[in-house]
């Protein structure tokens, strides 16, 4: 602490007097000024010592040259400046900076590459995928910790992302759910990859929320895989189930002529538009049943597309203020854009560990820029009586 205000102090000075130096000789003036500092100051404690001239040392500046740089030694030497110790301090700035630019989705080569360009320092891929290690560390330490007894709402969905998993590489489910705590504030509750999703792979998650401490939740919000609503009801049987209606209506226009299809999406908004008090479950079945005989006079098959739709209609059972909150799995979305947008760039990833390390930093990231604040709509989000 000592020289690093001796540091600052003479920072300050040289600048204002050695104003027709460059920055690199800036650089080295201060260095060789508070090395002589010190030596000065040793040479007074330790009598028996005296100085002994200088050794040159070479390194990268800021703006990547070599400089040469004198250090003082004594004759005995027994002398070590704490100056040099504050430049080898520059190696965890870089440490750091290479975490950062990993983390915003640049791939570990990317950043050796940067590293060197920009101090000159020998990092290698290899290097940054090690330091990255420290978002493993974060993440398991997260994977033990407790999470709370009740959650107003538990949202679900996965992203698929290149990985690597043994000598072959491959898109993979990343499956991803958070909730709404009886704060209305949000948190991340569980992230793990498995090659494909399904409705079993689902019930894995589910089983370990529980195990850390989750015993109600009011409702779960998810898309709508087949055998989905076994698994909530297994885990959660008072849990209400929402399947989401976006990736309904997507389903079901997938299986619309391109000439027909804005016709058919306005009728189908139609059918999921119940937003007011005036809203019923009964009101949607007769909207349904209206779309059906319309459209399957074209198309035979639709309505075996509408099976299980209790599942897309239980928003409805809640206040209406309440239920654009929760009759899609867009609450997760914006999350999702951000990982996509920050793995992008990465090709694959090393392996399946690497990969969680990465997507769990992302979201805690954007937990802590957009998830500060609680969002108090969902303190709504009761069931009609």
């Amino acid at each position: 602490m000592k020289y690093t205000k001796i540091l600052t102090e003479n920072l300050k000075t040289l600048r204002h007097t050695l104003t027709g130096l460059s920055l690199d000789e800036f650089v080295v003036s201060t260095i060789d000024t508070l090395m002589l500092i010190e030596r000065e100051e040793y040479l007074q404690k330790a009598q028996a010592d005296k100085a002994n001239g200088y050794y040159s040392r070479m390194f990268r500046s800021l703006q990547r040259h070599s400089l040469l740089v004198n250090v003082p030694r004594t004759r005995n030497g027994g002398f070590a400046p704490t100056t040099i110790e504050l430049i080898k301090i520059n190696q965890e700035y870089v440490n750091e900076l290479c975490l950062s630019l990993y983390k915003k989705g640049m791939t570990s080569r990317d950043v050796s590459d940067i590293a060197e360009e920009m101090f000159g320092e020998q990092v290698s891929h290899t290097k940054v995928s090690e330091l990255a290690d420290v978002f493993n560390q974060f993440r398991i330490a997260w994977e033990n910790t407790p999470l709370e007894r009740n959650y107003l709402v538990i949202y679900m969905d996965v992203l698929y992302i290149t990985v690597k998993r043994g000598m072959s590489y491959s898109k993979e489910a990343v499956f991803v759910a958070y909730g709404v705590k009886e704060n209305t504030t949000r948190e991340l509750l569980a992230l793990e990859i498995n090659p494909t999703e399904s409705a079993h792979a689902w019930g894995d998650v589910l089983s370990t929320i529980k195990s850390r401490g989750v015993q109600d939740v009011e409702l779960i919000v998810a898309d709508g895989l087949k055998g989905l609503e076994e698994e909530v009801h297994k885990h959660f049987p008072q849990a209400t189930f929402q399947k989401c209606v976006v990736h309904k209506m997507r389903n079901v226009l997938n299986t619309i002529r391109s000439k027909e299809k804005q016709e058919a999406a306005i009728d189908l908004k139609h059918v999921f538009a119940n937003f007011t008090e005036e809203s019923s479950i009964d009101k949607a079945m007769k909207k349904l049943d209206t779309f059906i005989d319309k459209w399957s006079k074209r198309y035979p098959k639709l309505s075996t597309k509408f099976e299980g739709i209790e599942y897309y209609f239980s928003y409805i059972n809640y206040r209406s203020e309440a239920r654009r909150l929760i009759y899609t799995t867009n609450g997760i979305e914006g999350m999702n854009r951000v990982i996509r947008k920050a793995t992008k760039n990465k090709l694959s990833f090393e392996n399946p560990e690497r990969l969680l390390d990465y997507v769990f930093m992302t979201i805690k990231d954007f937990e802590e820029r957009k998830w500060k604040y609680p969002v108090h709509l969902f303190k709504l989000l009761k069931k009609k009586t």
